[in-house]
Protein backbone atom coordinates (compact mmCIF):
# COMPACT_ATOMS: atom_id res chain seq x y z
CA UNK A 1 0.00 0.00 0.00
CA UNK A 2 2.91 2.47 0.70
CA UNK A 3 4.30 2.37 -3.02
CA UNK A 4 0.69 3.04 -4.26
CA UNK A 5 0.51 6.24 -2.18
CA UNK A 6 3.87 6.99 -3.13
CA UNK A 7 3.43 6.66 -7.03
CA UNK A 8 -0.24 8.48 -6.21
CA UNK A 9 1.39 11.10 -4.80
CA UNK A 10 3.87 11.60 -7.21
CA UNK A 11 1.23 11.47 -10.51
CA UNK A 12 -0.27 14.32 -8.19
CA UNK A 13 3.03 16.04 -8.07
CA UNK A 14 3.81 15.75 -11.84
CA UNK A 15 0.29 17.03 -12.72
CA UNK A 16 -0.18 20.04 -10.21
CA UNK A 17 3.58 21.72 -11.03
CA UNK A 18 4.63 20.93 -14.23
CA UNK A 19 2.44 21.98 -17.56
CA UNK A 20 2.76 18.77 -19.28
CA UNK A 21 0.32 18.24 -22.24
CA UNK A 22 -1.14 14.68 -20.82
CA UNK A 23 -3.90 13.27 -22.60
CA UNK A 24 -7.25 12.82 -21.21
CA UNK A 25 -7.19 9.20 -20.07
CA UNK A 26 -4.02 10.01 -17.60
CA UNK A 27 -6.51 12.14 -16.03
CA UNK A 28 -9.11 9.22 -15.77
CA UNK A 29 -6.10 7.05 -14.64
CA UNK A 30 -5.02 9.90 -11.80
CA UNK A 31 -8.88 9.59 -10.71
CA UNK A 32 -9.00 6.24 -10.30
CA UNK A 33 -5.56 5.84 -8.18
CA UNK A 34 -6.43 8.72 -6.17
CA UNK A 35 -10.03 7.70 -5.32
CA UNK A 36 -9.10 4.26 -4.48
CA UNK A 37 -5.61 5.44 -2.59
CA UNK A 38 -8.56 7.55 -0.71
CA UNK A 39 -11.04 5.23 0.48
CA UNK A 40 -8.32 2.56 1.37
CA UNK A 41 -6.54 4.92 4.11
CA UNK A 42 -10.87 6.14 4.61
CA UNK A 43 -11.61 2.56 5.29
CA UNK A 44 -8.38 2.10 7.25
CA UNK A 45 -9.13 4.84 9.68
CA UNK A 46 -12.91 4.82 10.10
CA UNK A 47 -12.91 3.38 13.89
CA UNK A 48 -10.40 7.31 14.70
CA UNK A 49 -13.39 9.42 12.96
CA UNK A 50 -10.86 12.39 13.06
CA UNK A 51 -10.11 14.81 10.60
CA UNK A 52 -7.65 12.92 8.60
CA UNK A 53 -10.52 10.44 7.82
CA UNK A 54 -12.97 13.46 6.89
CA UNK A 55 -10.06 14.98 4.47
CA UNK A 56 -9.80 11.21 2.96
CA UNK A 57 -13.62 11.36 2.40
CA UNK A 58 -13.07 14.97 0.78
CA UNK A 59 -10.47 13.45 -1.33
CA UNK A 60 -12.40 10.75 -2.44
CA UNK A 61 -15.88 12.95 -3.54
CA UNK A 62 -13.36 15.10 -5.05
CA UNK A 63 -11.30 12.55 -7.70
CA UNK A 64 -14.67 10.62 -7.85
CA UNK A 65 -14.17 8.99 -11.33
CA UNK A 66 -18.12 8.08 -11.53
CA UNK A 67 -19.45 10.67 -10.49
CA UNK A 68 -16.83 14.03 -11.64
CA UNK A 69 -16.50 17.53 -10.27
CA UNK A 70 -15.44 19.42 -13.03
CA UNK A 71 -13.27 22.46 -12.83
CA UNK A 72 -11.18 25.00 -14.67
CA UNK A 73 -7.67 23.05 -15.44
CA UNK A 74 -6.32 25.86 -12.60
CA UNK A 75 -8.37 25.10 -10.25
CA UNK A 76 -7.52 20.99 -10.14
CA UNK A 77 -3.75 22.19 -10.77
CA UNK A 78 -4.03 23.78 -6.90
CA UNK A 79 -6.31 20.78 -5.45
CA UNK A 80 -3.56 18.46 -7.11
CA UNK A 81 -0.95 20.30 -5.81
CA UNK A 82 -2.45 20.38 -1.86
CA UNK A 83 -3.56 16.64 -2.60
CA UNK A 84 -0.03 15.43 -3.45
CA UNK A 85 1.15 16.27 -0.15
CA UNK A 86 -2.37 15.12 2.09
CA UNK A 87 -1.88 11.40 0.43
CA UNK A 88 1.40 11.12 2.26
CA UNK A 89 0.01 11.52 5.49
CA UNK A 90 -0.85 8.34 6.59
CA UNK A 91 2.92 6.77 5.81
CA UNK A 92 3.61 9.61 8.18
CA UNK A 93 0.61 7.92 11.08
CA UNK A 94 1.93 5.26 13.60
CA UNK A 95 -0.12 2.47 12.27
CA UNK A 96 0.91 0.86 9.48
CA UNK A 97 -1.78 1.47 6.39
Amino acid sequence: MQRFIIITSIFLFITAFFDFKMPYVYFQLLRWCVFLCSLVVAYDLKDKKDFIFILFCIIAVLFNPLAPIHMERESWRIVDGIASFLVLIPLFIKKKI
